[in-house]
């Protein structure tokens, strides 16, 4: 079964690495990277950039951001240059984790002068084997410095609080196998109602839309970028059947898994 890969840029045991982008324009194949955050900042290029089910101009300056577990691919008509920073979670304190889960995927930039420079500073002390804590407080920054764009929701009227991330985190590692949101909230050391509660107070959604949502989310993506069947797709994301399947994507959707998928390649003709 040929699913979406999955595909690591940094060490196991490395918690963040800065890089320039590469320059080369040659499309990706869509795939995924486990266990870590992706903050892409261009100063040059264009095309496009797909992540999950939404493509984006590239027309730099801009900055893109993956979560993980996200599926994307780049398909550039100019060469691109900038910088990648990849940070796992465990690097972040709460106001740093508050920032990232609420960055949307993609923000334009007027004016990226200063960020950029920042970037280079980052980049220049990461080469020097400047210390964790500096690194740190260099991501922090670039983090609290990248503008928000208008519209954008923003936590200010409730506490920040940690278990609703941690929720977040592990729906992305383990949508496919757990669907309870007790089990969910038995990892977190919480109650199932507190944990609705956090969800509510956050969101205004609780556990189980943000599991559905993550769920089909995935399901579009197989959809959309592999040739696996129906029934393939059904099994990799632990449904008892197809039909069971297929009664969830089309309560979410209105659409068959079918239809979704021929209306998915012919949006990518229309692209191409």
């Amino acid at each position: 079964m040929n699913g979406i890969p999955v595909k690591s840029k940094i060490k196991t045991d490395e918690v963040l690495k800065i890089s320039p982008f590469k320059e080369v324009i040659k499309p990706t194949v869509p795939h995924k990277h486990a266990n870590y955050f992706e903050l892409i900042i261009l100063t040059q290029g264009s095309g496009f950039h797909t992540i999950d089910d939404q493509t984006f101009d590239v027309n730099p300056p801009d900055i893109f951001f993956l979560k993980p577990g996200q599926t994307h691919c780049w398909d550039f008509s100019r060469i691109p240059k900038g910088f990648v920073i990849l940070f796992r979670e465990e690097l972040l304190n709460s106001e740093g984790l508050e920032v990232v889960y609420q960055l949307p995927a993609h923000i334009s930039l007027a004016d990226g002068g200063t960020l950029f420079e920042l970037v280079k500073r980052f980049y220049q002390d990461y080469q020097s084997n400047a210390s964790l804590t500096i690194l740190k407080t260099y991501l922090q920054l670039i983090l609290l410095k990248i503008p928000k764009p208008s519209g954008t929701f923003i936590q200010t009227d409730i506490t920040f609080n940690a278990v609703y991330y941690q929720f977040k985190s592990l729906i992305n590692e383990n949508y496919q196998r757990i669907k309870k949101v007790q089990d969910y909230a038995d990892l977190l050391k919480v109650s199932a109602s507190r944990l609705n509660l956090i969800c509510r107070n956050a969101s205004g959604k609780t556990p189980s839309m943000l599991l559905n949502e993550r769920i089909l989310l995935e399901s579009k993506t197989l959809l959309s970028n592999t040739s696996l069947s129906i029934k393939e797709i059904a099994a990799s994301l632990d449904f008892s059947d197809t039909s069971h399947f297929v009664k969830f994507f089309k309560l979410n959707t209105n659409l068959t898994p079918g239809l979704y998928r021929d209306l998915a390649l012919s949006s990518a003709k229309r692209v191409i």
